[in-house]
């Protein structure tokens, strides 16, 4: 059975799969409710879905690699938009992430 978690401004939680779907904004001051309302970085995310993000800044990578010292393996970010993707390259950040 799929147990999730709606949260606030679309982002959700989903249990069964460690899944964390950002919402649409996702800048630092957006970003710094989310941590601190949803306590986003108490969760043990293994995959983080961006399909919904239309505005996002570097910020987040900052919390990509929180959640991604949390598991063993790698964590999986779907659909990273072509703006974060090459932060993540120009830091070279992505053996962090595995990229779907």
């Amino acid at each position: 059975m799929n147990s999730s978690v709606v949260m606030n401004d679309n982002g959700q939680w989903h249990d069964a799969e460690a899944r964390l779907v950002l919402p649409a904004q996702l800048t630092i001051d957006v970003l710094a409710v989310m941590l601190k309302k949803n306590k986003w970085l108490a969760l043990p995310v293994k995959q983080v879905d961006f399909s919904q993000v239309e505005k996002a800044d570097s910020a987040i990578l900052a919390v990509l690699l929180v959640w991604a010292s949390n598991i063993e393996g790698k964590l999986q970010v779907k659909q990273l938009p072509d703006e974060l993707y090459t932060l993540v390259n120009l830091y070279d950040l992505d053996s962090e992430f595995s990229l779907i």
